[in-house]
């Protein structure tokens, strides 16, 4: 598998409790799969994501990524992994407000060794006719399509999506949700979902349902719907 996750537990220090984010949480997904990760707020989505994307450390268990288990790693190699494995994106869209979107974008095809091509991955994700304009004057769907342009250049292993959809309407949410579907078909990129919205386990490969800490199932998804048949 591509992505293995086994017995991975994080805890808190709460005054003099300590606090389980994650208590034994397993799965896996293989190579150019989606997986959805659904739970309500608090369940510990964000905190598996962090962990998976090198950006928070686990107290027990493993995460390994393509071979590579991040969870013994110093904080220089996790700099490197997230460097070259990893591309994050997040409910707010977190651009550069003083730079260009084809600035945005260019910053992040300098972290990797082979790039994307930055004009094919615009004009792809929707974006090539915004690329001189500042995110200000941009929707929210628009900046979300740079954020995901953006987080996709340095050609990533792994795509992590924090609640990509939850600042958009709508129609706006369907748009971002077949373009993620767009990108997996051409680019074979593993792309992890974390949301509360159950209805789009529908569009996933793998779906993982945690509640408080535990990862309640772990299943294959045999029926996969197109975005376009997916309502919620």
């Amino acid at each position: 598998m591509f992505l293995d996750v086994k017995s991975l537990t994080k805890k808190y220090k709460s005054g003099e409790r300590d606090s389980l984010a994650l208590d034994g949480v397993t799965f896996s997904a293989d190579t150019g799969e989606v997986c959805v990760i659904f739970g309500p707020s608090g369940s510990g989505k964000s905190t598996l994501m962090n962990i998976i994307g090198g950006i928070e450390s686990a107290t027990s268990g493993s995460v390994t990524v393509d071979g590579i288990e991040i969870t013994n790693k110093s904080s220089r190699a996790l700099i490197e992994y997230r460097r070259k494995y990893v591309g994050f994106v997040f409910q707010f869209y977190n651009l550069i407000p003083n730079l260009t979107i084809r600035e945005n974008i260019e910053i992040c095809a300098r972290l990797g060794d082979d790039p994307l091509d930055m004009d094919v991955l615009m004009a792809k994700t929707g974006v090539k006719d915004q690329e001189d304009k500042f995110p200000s004057q941009l929707s929210g769907g628009q900046q979300q399509r740079v954020a995901i342009a953006r987080a996709l250049v340095k050609n990533p292993k792994i795509l992590l999506c924090d609640e990509p959809t939850g600042a958009l309407d709508y129609k706006t949410s369907k748009d971002v949700l077949k373009l993620f579907e767009e990108i997996n078909r051409a680019y074979r990129v593993t792309i992890v979902m974390i949301t509360h919205n159950e209805a789009l386990k529908r569009m996933a490969t793998r779906v993982v349902r945690v509640k408080d800490g535990k990862a309640l199932s772990a299943e294959v998804n045999e029926n996969v719907y197109p975005v376009d048949q997916i309502v919620w």
